[in-house]
């Protein structure tokens, strides 16, 4: 099975691909430049794995929250290969993606509950909560708390209301360590790679309400545009 993945959700463009068991993967670190560079590596990408669009079997990406303008580039990219070539597409939120991760760099070897974080800037942030569990060698993931976007101190007092023991992890750890340290003694400043994407879909128990068409594959933003909140001011 070869597979091909994006992640366009940050300032970093990536793509990934699978072709006879080897992972290949290239990136850049420039938001601004993705609606030129993104094609360009995904090329890259898979000469250098000796395949093409037609020896690919699944698409892979991830869905938001994150960026608008990356979100909106890299799902009509996808989801155009996706009708020209009639292939599935596996998108996952990064929040689902963080702790799945996390689980496993932890090679935790039974349920882990984990709060993701990903930096939404203002002293904001995109989070979720997950229980992961192994069954069957692979990885089940329980959704406890849908993705939302909030200030980090509301994030926190929730925390401490209601759950405890929790493994956080996320691209904004480093930056809350402070306010996060005294909630748990479980801290990963991760971000997923396209690679990390790709073994997702190979290692969750059920990958089917993953599964998308080019019609079916919506964006996850979790948060409203900056021009739709200044109209909502108006």
């Amino acid at each position: 099975m070869n597979i091909l993945g994006i992640d366009t959700t940050t300032k970093i463009a990536s793509c990934s691909v699978l072709n006879n068991e080897k992972y290949y993967i290239k990136s850049i670190d420039n938001e601004i430049t993705h609606s030129e560079k993104l094609l360009p590596i995904i090329d890259e990408t898979l000469i250098e794995s000796g395949t093409d669009l037609d020896g690919i079997n699944i698409l892979a990406c991830i869905n938001g929250p994150g960026s608008f303008t990356g979100l909106r580039i890299g799902l009509a990219t996808i989801k155009a290969f996706a009708q020209v070539k009639d292939l599935p597409i596996f998108s996952i939120s990064s929040i689902d993606l963080i702790t799945y991760t996390a689980y496993k760099k932890l090679e935790e070897n039974n349920k882990a509950y984990i709060l993701s974080l990903i930096d939404a800037r203002n002293n904001r942030v995109y989070y979720g909560i997950n229980k992961l569990s192994f069954k069957d060698n692979k990885v089940l993931i329980e959704k406890i708390k849908d993705v939302d976007n909030d200030t980090l101190d509301n994030v926190v007092s929730i925390i401490k209301d209601n759950y405890k023991d929790l493994i956080i992890a996320g691209n904004c750890i480093d930056k809350f360590k402070d306010t996060l340290s005294p909630i748990s003694s479980k801290l990963l400043n991760i971000y997923p790679t396209t690679n990390d994407l790709i073994n997702c879909y190979l290692n969750l128990v059920d990958t089917s309400k993953y599964m998308y068409n080019a019609y079916s594959l919506d964006a996850l933003y979790a948060r409203k545009s900056q021009a739709e909140r200044m109209s909502d001011h108006e």
